[in-house]
């Protein structure tokens, strides 16, 4: 009995985790699909370097206008920098009107 009692234990101790942890749906965040344009953008404009991080700076909208505004860090076989991308787009069919980048050292 004293065996079962702890086979019990030890599976509702591993079982019930795993099986909280399929109830939490992450969602993937708003501006997730406009970072997946801006990877693009920056790779296509810089294919020689690599990503190294990713930040979502913000979102303005403007009337029928959104922008959405990230900051790239590459590192390159010379230099090390940033980009900050601008994509705007209209706000009610996500069609993108303008890419704008620019790149930074901060």
């Amino acid at each position: 009995m004293n065996r079962m009692y702890r086979a019990l234990i030890f599976a509702g101790i591993i079982i019930i985790p795993l099986l909280i942890g399929t109830w939490v749906n992450a969602e993937e965040p708003e501006y997730a699909e406009w970072g997946q344009v801006a990877m693009k953008e920056v790779k296509a404009k810089y294919p020689q370097d690599k990503i190294v991080d990713y930040l979502h700076v913000g979102r303005q909208t403007e009337g029928e206008q959104t922008v959405e505004t990230f900051k790239l860090w590459l590192v390159g076989k010379e230099k090390e920098f940033g980009v900050i991308i601008d994509i705007y787009f209209k706000t009610s069919t996500k069609e993108i009107i303008e890419v704008k980048m620019r790149e930074t050292q901060k």
